[in-house]
């Protein structure tokens, strides 16, 4: 059987996908993009997207037709701790306000975005496998169910595939994080009271619900819990995400009283995944292929496009260069992106597992709104991270 040549084939049309795609078309490479569904196609996420997104759309040149769909702006986030204590903090007024809407909407739109730029789009295709020779990876081999596929060979594969990527675990790249075995359960809302432009994060003791107001009265509700947590949800998934709404965080439920439920609730998990590196000879992780970690602060598309980025500079640099063997440019860029974000995801898990000290920084942050716009802040991109691990802001938050 002969085989197709592409210089790039990227597997996955999600935000990550697509924006590499896109990139890499417009420094000159020949991009084919394989993606498994049909889109429009819905995907299990909080779909909160933080302002720090804007510029990377700018680069896309998606923006103008984002804001054209006028999705329902998030302007900071307002978080309740178990006993019920709130506090809100803001993202900078001057700057472009976060937003939430559909996956269904802004994937759709980031693939037709790649189309237009000359990326070949062909969905409906899933790959098994990368095809490997010589301890590299020359090609990705598709699975059709319906005739035999012929490989395709690459000259670099983007995998983009999620983090139940095969490719990334067929080259034993992923692991799943034995230690934060955490799933999520997501529902759309109609009619749902008291959403107002911010988004918000209901604290509980095993874990926590995110709402994501996607209009005036429409909301992507989700919550995420341990595994253990979620076996009373066997053959009940949709009583057992109403019923889980209304045990654990109740003055919510109240919000739902009138709201209608617009779909069955979905789930997906395990949620962390981590890598032992986010690249192989001839192939580069990018978006949650390239690791997984709990979605507390809500960065998920901003963290997708950025690494779309660098997966672009470091790809086209060794396209150029003749050799695809040694990525691990890519490997030290992202790291020192994201070390410190990861770090402060882990530490705010770490709190927020304990009730008691949830408590007691929620009613800190009430008393200290420059904290918690600080924290917000660092959510949005908007400060470094580094500000919130240090000692200062630890002792001013726990101690006055």
């Amino acid at each position: 059987m002969g085989h197709e040549e592409r210089e790039v084939v990227v597997v996955g049309g999600g935000p990550a996908g697509s924006a590499t795609a896109l990139l890499l078309k417009r420094r000159g490479c020949d991009v084919l993009l394989l993606d498994a569904a049909r889109f429009p196609r819905d995907k299990v996420c909080g779909e909160s997207v933080s302002p720090a997104a804007w510029p990377l759309f700018d680069v896309l040149g998606v923006a103008p037709a984002l804001e054209a769909l006028r999705p329902h702006p998030v302007r900071g986030m307002r978080v309740v701790s178990p006993d019920g204590t709130s506090f809100t903090g803001r993202y900078p007024a001057a700057e472009r306000a976060g937003f939430a809407l559909r996956r269904t909407v802004l994937d759709s739109l980031l693939l037709e975005a790649a189309r237009r730029a000359g990326v070949e789009v062909r969905e409906g295709v899933r790959v098994s496998a990368p095809w490997l020779e010589a301890g590299r990876v020359v090609g990705v081999r598709p699975d059709d169910s319906q005739s035999p596929a012929p490989p395709i060979a690459a000259r670099l594969v983007i995998a983009a595939d999620g983090r139940t990527s095969r490719l990334g675990h067929a080259l034993g790249l992923l692991r799943q994080d034995r230690r934060l075995s955490k799933f999520a359960v997501r529902g759309h809302w109609s009619d749902v009271e008291g959403l107002v432009e911010l988004g918000e994060m209901h604290v509980a003791p095993g874990g926590y619900c995110g709402v994501a107001p996607l209009s005036p009265r429409e909301a992507n509700i989700a919550f995420v819990l341990d595994r253990t947590d979620l076996r009373p949800a066997a053959g009940d998934l949709a009583g057992f995400y109403e019923g889980t709404i209304q045990s654990r965080w109740p003055r919510l439920a109240e919000r739902l009283w009138h709201a209608r439920l617009q779909a069955p609730a979905r789930v997906v998990g395990p949620l962390a995944v981590t890598t032992r590196h986010p690249w192989y000879p001839g192939l580069l992780l990018v978006g949650d292929s390239a690791g997984f970690l709990d979605p507390f602060t809500g960065e998920g598309i901003t963290l997708a496009l950025k690494g779309a980025q660098l997966a672009t500079l470091a790809g086209q640099r060794a396209l150029a260069c003749g050799s695809t063997d040694d990525l691990s440019e890519y490997e030290r860029a992202r790291e020192a992106a994201t070390r410190e974000k990861y770090r402060l995801n882990r530490l705010l898990l770490e709190l927020i597992a304990w009730p008691a000290l949830a408590n007691l920084a929620a009613h800190r942050l009430a008393r200290r709104p420059d904290l918690a716009d600080q924290l917000v802040g660092i959510a949005g991109d908007f400060l470094s991270p580094r500000s919130a691990l240090s000692a200062s802001f630890w002792w001013g938050l726990l101690t006055r």
